[in-house]
């Protein structure tokens, strides 16, 4: 009879085998979506279908090499984010692709799912009000998506040492910023000290993107 939880993927013969993706899939019909997240380890976030892809499809534009999550939780973003640096490294012969992730919950089994996935990832165990200079120290990276504590101490102290290590032109993920984070959205935004252009897109509980200019020409033109 075989498992009736099962369900194959309508442009795919892999097989979806978490409940509640099948549940998802059955009621919203969606195949592209359904075909990317049938190789994923974990179900789908079924709030924010979209924001696992979107990432991976950011990250590969953007050419990300080295990359950081703050809060991985079950790891549902960060196997996309993974897979996005380890395929520009394939693609632009990079060296020192790298996915970063920190949380307080779930710390090893993300690691042992991103390593048996074969994916590069240093995950640590670590609630971000310790974050330090030190932590990171060295590491220069392309984009930092926050979504861990959306305590506005908390956001705005990741930003506090964080955005030195974000590389001039870098770009700064920021979700929730048209929820539990909003508060800390604007105070950022609004802080001379932090050098970006920034957008916020409405979406579901709000996504912002902060781009460093700090260090870019303002004048400069890119078609040339």
């Amino acid at each position: 009879m075989g498992n009736k939880n099962m369900k194959k993927p309508l442009l795919s013969d892999r097989m979806i085998t978490y409940q509640k993706d099948t549940e998802y899939f059955t009621q919203y019909p969606a195949p592209i979506l359904e075909l990317l997240h049938s190789t994923h380890f974990t179900n789908i976030n079924s709030t924010i279908t979209f924001f696992g892809p979107m990432m991976y499809f950011l990250l590969r534009a953007l050419g990300c090499e080295q990359v950081l999550e703050i809060g991985h939780a079950e790891c549902y973003t960060a196997y996309y984010m993974a897979h996005a640096v380890k395929d520009n490294g394939i693609r632009f012969g990079m060296k020192n692709n790298m996915y970063y992730g920190i949380d307080i919950v779930q710390t090893e089994k993300a690691k042992k799912n991103l390593t048996d996935a074969g994916l590069p990832n240093t995950i640590m165990n670590m609630d971000s009000m310790k974050l330090t200079p030190e932590t990171f120290k060295g590491i220069p990276f392309d984009l930092i998506f926050q979504d861990g504590s959306h305590k506005t101490d908390h956001v705005l102290h990741e930003m506090n040492i964080l955005y030195p290590q974000l590389k001039s032109g870098g770009y700064w993920i920021f979700h929730d910023a048209a929820g539990p984070a909003e508060e800390a959205w604007h105070l950022i935004i609004k802080n001379p000290k932090y050098k970006f252009e920034h957008v916020r897109i409405l979406c579901v509980y709000g996504l912002g993107i902060l781009h460093k200019v700090e260090g870019l020409n303002p004048e400069k033109r890119y078609w040339t």
